[in-house]
C-alpha cells in the first residue's frame, strides 16, 4: 500500500471518532475547548486542533477558542 493510501485511510479513521469519545479522553482545558467549538481531538494521542491544521479543516475560531479557555480557567478558581 502506498504512503498516500495509508495517510488517507488514517485521516478517514480519525474523522470517524465521535466527538463525545474524543472529549472524554482529551482532558486538558485546551483540548476540551477545541472540541467544544467544533475542532477535533485525537483520543489516542491527545492532540487537538481547530480551524485549519496541516490541510485538515475543523470548526472554530481563535476568538471562540480563547473565550472558551478563559471561561473554563476562571471557573476553576
Amino acid at each position: 500500500m502506498s504512503r498516500l493510501a495509508i495517510m488517507v485511510v488514517g485521516c478517514v479513521c480519525f474523522l470517524w471518532v465521535p466527538v463525545s469519545e474524543a472529549a472524554s479522553k482529551c482532558t486538558s482545558v485546551q483540548a476540551q475547548c477545541a472540541v467544544e467549538i467544533g475542532g477535533q481531538c485525537d483520543p489516542n494521542t491527545g492532540r487537538w486542533f481547530y480551524g485549519r491544521y496541516m490541510g485538515k479543516v475543523a470548526g472554530g475560531t481563535k476568538v471562540a477558542f480563547h473565550d472558551c479557555v478563559s471561561r473554563k480557567l476562571s471557573q476553576r478558581k
